[in-house]
């Protein structure tokens, strides 16, 4: 009936079942079990991104000047909307999420004025306005993490998991670990930032 009327009423009958279906599931679903399955999808995307990586490094031919930056690019978003989310459930300090974040902002553009420079500087003198500064096939240079910033990110995923974890009933976490790992991605926040001034992370393609 519901579907007749949809239809009636000139609304996708598809668009309409799906959203039945997510209603259903999200009244249903036990409000304790949330941060449990919140975890498991995190854990699920972390475990991909750490196979993405293994795949890279063990096969490099799958490995692309245009992945060294996208990959990159796509952790920090995926971070930055977590620990968002966290700093306003107050499971991380604000403090913290704002110097994630700072950071990862001050690298990106960073990054990209140092990749135009080095990019401009390849097309010579002639019509540099039509340059694309992200081309794969000519940017001179590539994304290459420190030993540092891997440590860190992996600090953040783990103090991340942690957090989730927290809200998990049956779980318990120290206060004092949360507060020791957050002072110490703090300090390899800095560190790593630090580490990338000057463009030390940019190393060249092999693009002629």
């Amino acid at each position: 009936k519901q579907i007749s009327n949809d239809i009636a009423a000139g609304i996708d009958p598809s668009s309409s079942v799906t959203a039945s279906a997510g209603e259903a599931i999200v009244t249903h679903m036990d409000p304790s079990s949330i941060p449990l399955y919140a975890l498991s999808l995190f854990l699920l995307m972390g475990f991909t991104d750490f196979l993405d990586g293994f795949i890279a490094r063990k096969f490099p031919s799958t490995s692309t000047v245009l992945g060294t930056y996208l990959d990159p690019f796509a952790d920090k978003v995926f971070i930055s909307t977590l620990s968002l989310t966290m700093w306003y459930t107050e499971a991380l300090p604000g403090a913290l999420v704002g110097l994630w974040i700072a950071r990862d902002v001050g690298v990106f553009f960073g990054a990209y004025y140092l990749v135009k420079q080095e990019t401009l500087k390849k097309a010579g003198s002639g019509n540099t306005k039509n340059v694309a500064v992200m081309d794969p096939q000519n940017t001179p240079l590539k994304i290459e993490a420190s030993l540092l910033s891997k440590i860190n990110t992996c600090l953040q995923i783990g103090l991340i998991a942690l957090g989730i974890a927290g809200e998990v009933p049956a779980v318990t976490i120290d206060p004092d670990l949360m507060t020791s790992l957050c002072w110490i991605t703090a300090g390899t926040t800095v560190g790593s930032t630090i580490g990338y001034i000057g463009g030390s992370s940019l190393q060249k393609s092999g693009n002629k």
